[in-house]
C-alpha cells in the first residue's frame, strides 16, 4: 500500500519511518501478510472504543501471550525506571519515534500535554490521576522533570506502585476520553494542537470557528469536561489531527461508514521486521438495531467483532457458522448484568429506601436468577452477585453468592418489616405515604436479548409491592442522565472485575455509567460533572481513606489487605443487584481472520482484545 507512495517520492523507506528499537510484537499464530479491509460495526460517537480499543497507544500495555498470563509491558516507550520507594518514574521514548505525520514524538510534546492541556483548567477541569495525588481530600500535583528529547522523569507526593497498571488501563489518565486512545500518556502533538489554544492563537478566531459549528465557545471544539468528543478533540470527528496508533481516521463521523487507514510511521514490527498493521484500513457501519447487527454478523458482513456481540443470541451464532463463513471463539467476561439503586437520587424518599441494606436485600432475594439465566441467557453465565470473577486476586466465591438466592418470601418480610405496607393494588406505600414506584433506566439497542432481562427485573420487583417501569434511552441521554445524577435505578455492567486496583471506579463510586452514587464520586475525583460532599460520618468515606492507603503502599501484601477491606464492605452489604456474570464472551471471526483465539478475559480493564495485538491481525487468502 505505501511502497508505491515512497517510489513516487511522497512518503520515506520504512527504515526511516520506523523508530531505531521498534517495539517487536509475537503474532498469536503466525507472521501475517498485508492487505484487505476489516469490516466491523458500532453505534455512533459514544461507542467510540469500537475502534479504540484494536489501536490504543498505551505508553505501557497489558500483554496476555496466553489466556492465563497476564502482565504490563513497555510499548510507545523502549522502558521505564522507578525508584524503590515508587515515587519517582523515569520513561524513556523510543528515539526516532514519530506521530503519524511524520514529526517526531518528544518531550516537548510531554511539555505541551502537562503545561497547555492538562494545566489548562478551562480544558481540563478535573484533576488528572497521572499527575495529581489525592492526600487529605485535597490534589497535590506531581512534578515533572525533562531530562532530554526522549526522556522524562515525573516525581510524586507519594509512593505510586499502582502507576504502571493504571496507564495501562487508562492511557491518559482520568480525563481526556477520546484522546486516551490516540494519544500515550504524558503527551500530546502540540505542533498541530497549539492552534486551537488561546494561549497560541486568537481566542475570539477560535470562539468564532465553535459559533459556525454551531458550538458557545472555543472550549467545545475540544469537548465538555476534558472529555475531547468535539470536532477538534475526538479522532472521530477530525480525520487531521497526527495520532500514534496503528490505524489514523481517513473518513471521520459523520460518514458511514467511517474508516481508518494504516499510519505509515507506526512504531511496531513483527518477528520478521515487517511494519505493522498488516491490514491497510479498518471501516465501522453504524447500526442503531441490535437485529441489524446480529444479522450482519450471520451473514458474515463482519470480519471480526466482540464488542457488543449479544451473548443472548448465541445459539443463533452457532448455527449460522458454516452460511456466514465465520467460527465463534468464546471469551470469558469479567463482568455482571446489575441494576444500580442510586444512593443519591433526586427523590430523597427513595434515597432513603436505597440506602437500607434491607431494602437493597430484599430487591436482590426477589430475582429468580435461574429463571434469567436460562431463558435470556441459555444457560452460558453464572448466577452470581457482582464481585471480582473467578481467577482475580480478589475472587470470593461466598461475595459472588451474597444475596443471590431467590427467596420471595424474606424478600416481602424485609419489605414489611421497613414498614411498607401494600394498598388495595398490592403496591407498597413509602414512608411519606405516596405509592413505592422506582424506574430502571437503560441504553440497552432495541431488539438485544438484554431487555428481556429487564422486563423480568421488573415483574420480580413489582411481584413484591414495587411498582417497576422501565424507560430505555439512547446512551448519549443515559450518560446525560448518570453525569447529572438524574437516574432512579440504573442498568450496566459490574465490569472491570478482573484486575481491579487498576480500575477501581466502580468499587469507589466514580465509575458512575453504573450509578450508585455517582454524586458522592464526582465529589471525590472532583471532576466537571453533577457532585454532592457525603455526610461526613458516611461509610463511603471508609472506602475512600482504605484507597488512599492502597495507592501508597509500596509492599503489595499490605496493599492487597487493604483493598480487600474495600472489597470486604462490598461483600457485607452488596450496593447493586447483581444477577449473571461471567458469561460467555462470542467473539465472532471469519475463518480466514488470523491471529485471534478464545479463551481470554474480555474486560474493559484489560482492553478487551486489545490484549492480543490488533495490528498483528490479518485475513489469511
Amino acid at each position: 500500500m505505501l511502497a508505491q507512495l515512497v517510489k513516487d517520492g511522497k512518503l520515506p523507506p520504512v527504515d526511516q519511518r520506523l523508530p531505531q528499537n521498534p517495539r517487536v510484537v509475537q503474532p498469536l499464530e503466525e507472521v501475517g501478510q498485508y492487505g484487505g479491509v476489516w469490516h466491523r460495526a458500532f453505534q455512533g460517537l459514544t461507542d467510540y472504543l469500537s475502534i479504540g480499543k484494536l489501536m490504543e497507544a498505551r505508553l505501557i500495555k497489558w500483554d496476555a501471550p496466553d489466556p492465563s498470563t497476564l502482565r504490563v509491558l513497555p510499548n510507545v516507550i523502549e522502558k521505564w525506571e522507578q525508584s524503590s520507594d515508587a515515587k519517582e518514574f523515569t520513561f524513556y521514548l523510543r528515539k526516532g519515534i514519530k506521530w503519524s505525520d511524520g514529526v517526531d514524538m518528544t518531550t516537548d510534546d510531554v511539555t505541551f500535554w502537562w503545561e497547555d492541556m492538562q494545566g489548562n483548567k478551562d480544558l481540563v477541569p478535573s484533576p488528572n490521576q497521572l499527575i495529581n495525588m489525592r492526600i487529605n481530600n485535597d490534589w497535590v500535583p506531581a512534578k515533572l522533570t525533562v531530562i532530554d528529547k526522549s526522556t522524562w522523569k515525573v516525581t510524586y507526593p507519594n509512593p505510586y506502585p499502582l502507576l504502571p497498571i493504571y496507564i495501562a488501563k487508562n492511557g491518559g489518565g482520568s480525563t481526556g476520553g477520546h484522546q486516551n486512545v490516540v494519544f500515550p500518556a504524558f503527551m500530546a502533538p502540540g505542533h498541530y494542537l497549539k492552534q486551537f489554544l488561546p494561549k497560541y492563537a486568537s481566542k475570539d478566531q477560535l470562539d468564532k470557528m465553535a459559533q459556525d459549528r454551531k458550538l458557545q465557545s472555543w472550549v467545545d471544539l475540544w469537548g465538555k469536561g476534558g472529555q475531547m468528543d468535539g470536532p477538534i478533540g475526538s479522532f472521530m470527528f477530525n480525520a487531521d489531527v497526527p495520532v500514534a496508533t496503528s490505524w489514523a481516521t481517513d473518513k471521520a463521523l459523520p460518514a458511514d461508514p467511517i474508516r481508518f487507514v494504516r499510519n505509515p510511521y507506526f512504531w511496531q514490527v513483527d518477528p520478521d521486521g515487517n511494519q505493522l498493521p498488516y491490514f491497510d484500513a479498518v471501516e465501522l457501519s453504524i447500526y442503531e438495531n441490535a437485529e441489524v447487527f446480529k444479522l450482519w454478523l450471520a451473514q458474515g458482513k463482519i470480519d471480526c467483532q466482540m464488542r457488543n456481540v449479544d451473548a443472548g443470541a448465541y445459539t443463533f451464532f452457532k448455527e449460522n457458522e458454516s452460511k456466514g463463513d465465520y467460527r465463534v471463539l468464546n471469551w470469558r467476561a469479567a463482568s455482571t448484568y446489575a441494576y444500580f439503586p442510586n444512593l443519591n437520587a433526586g427523590d430523597p424518599v427513595l434515597a432513603d429506601l436505597f440506602a437500607k441494606p434491607e431494602f437493597r436485600e430484599a430487591l436482590n432475594l426477589a430475582v429468580n436468577r435461574e429463571e434469567i439465566l436460562q431463558v435470556v441467557h441459555s444457560g452460558l453465565a453464572k448466577i452470581r452477585q457482582y464481585s471480582p470473577v473467578t481467577g482475580s486476586p480478589e475472587y470470593d466465591p461466598g461475595m459472588a453468592q451474597q444475596w443471590a438466592k431467590y427467596d420471595p418470601a424474606r424478600a416481602n418480610m424485609l419489605l414489611d418489616q421497613l414498614g411498607l405496607t401494600r394498598g388495595p393494588d398490592g403496591i407498597r406505600l413509602r414512608p411519606d405515604g405516596e405509592p413505592l414506584a422506582v424506574t430502571i433506566e437503560h441504553s440497552s439497542t432495541p431488539g438485544a436479548s438484554i431487555n428481556d432481562q429487564h422486563e423480568l427485573i421488573r415483574r420480580a420487583w413489582t411481584d413484591i409491592g414495587i411498582n417497576t417501569s422501565i424507560k430505555g434511552v439512547d446512551r448519549a441521554l443515559y450518560t446525560q442522565h448518570y453525569q447529572n445524577g438524574d437516574i432512579e435505578v440504573g442498568y450496566w455492567s459490574w465490569d472491570r472485575a478482573s484486575a481491579n486496583k487498576a480500575d477501581p471506579g466502580r468499587w469507589l463510586a466514580y465509575q458512575d455509567d453504573g450509578p450508585w452514587a455517582p454524586l458522592w464520586g464526582h465529589w471525590y475525583v472532583q471532576n466537571a460533572y453533577a457532585k454532592q460532599e457525603p455526610p461526613a460520618d458516611h461509610w463511603i468515606r471508609t472506602m475512600w481513606d482504605l484507597w488512599g492507603k492502597v495507592q501508597i503502599e509500596p509492599d503489595e501484601a499490605k496493599g492487597q489487605a487493604l483493598f480487600m477491606q474495600i472489597i470486604g464492605m462490598h461483600r457485607d452489604a452488596p450496593v447493586a443487584i447483581g444477577v449473571v456474570g461471567e458469561n460467555v464472551s462470542p467473539m465472532i471471526a471469519k475463518n480466514n481472520f488470523r491471529n485471534v483465539k478464545g479463551g481470554y478475559i474480555q474486560d474493559d480493564t484489560l482492553r478487551d482484545y486489545g490484549l492480543l495485538d490488533p495490528p498483528t491481525f490479518f485475513l489469511k487468502t
